[in-house]
């Protein structure tokens, strides 16, 4: 009777033990929380990602720059990501600026945090955009389109 009560013991720690991740996995694919409850754009097959949070009643996007399951932030050397971001009747470019954290020791050319500002933001809870330039872990990824706020994931 003990051995079958270990068993069943250790059969629930083993469950309880799996990563939750494989519980979110739906067609082969994992499903990311964004931390900050932002847009994901995937970098790579899952590589990397960077996290928008957008305030559409000032145009203030932040970006924030997370590891392959979206989870944990990546320092990057760039001083600056720019979107191109479509619309009418032009694109307009949205740079945004590294910034610093005192808390965390992060510095413009050492963070994983981004902010910048566009009157042509204001208002809007959904755009089409690319990702003109990022590298990220030594890896650079150009031209990576995207839509605000379903991202590029694939669901």
């Amino acid at each position: 009777m003990n051995v079958r009560w270990s068993a069943a013991v250790l059969a629930t720690l083993v469950i309880w033990g799996c990563d939750s991740k494989e519980e979110e996995k739906k067609g082969g694919k994992h499903e990311h929380k964004p931390p900050h409850q932002g847009t994901l754009v995937e970098f790579g097959e899952e590589f990397a990602h960077l996290e928008l949070v957008l305030d559409p009643a000032t145009g203030r996007l932040t970006g924030y720059v997370l590891d392959g399951e979206a989870e944990k932030p990546v320092r990057v050397e760039q001083k600056e990501i720019v979107l191109q971001v479509k619309g009418k009747p032009s694109e307009v470019a949205v740079p945004l600026q590294a910034i610093g954290n005192s808390l965390t020791g992060e510095k413009p050319g050492d963070t994983s945090e981004f902010t910048g500002q566009a009157d042509a933001l204001k208002g809007r809870k959904d755009f089409d955009a690319v990702v003109v330039d990022v590298t990220v872990k030594g890896k650079a990824f150009k031209n990576v389109e995207f839509n605000y706020p379903k991202g590029n994931e694939e669901k």
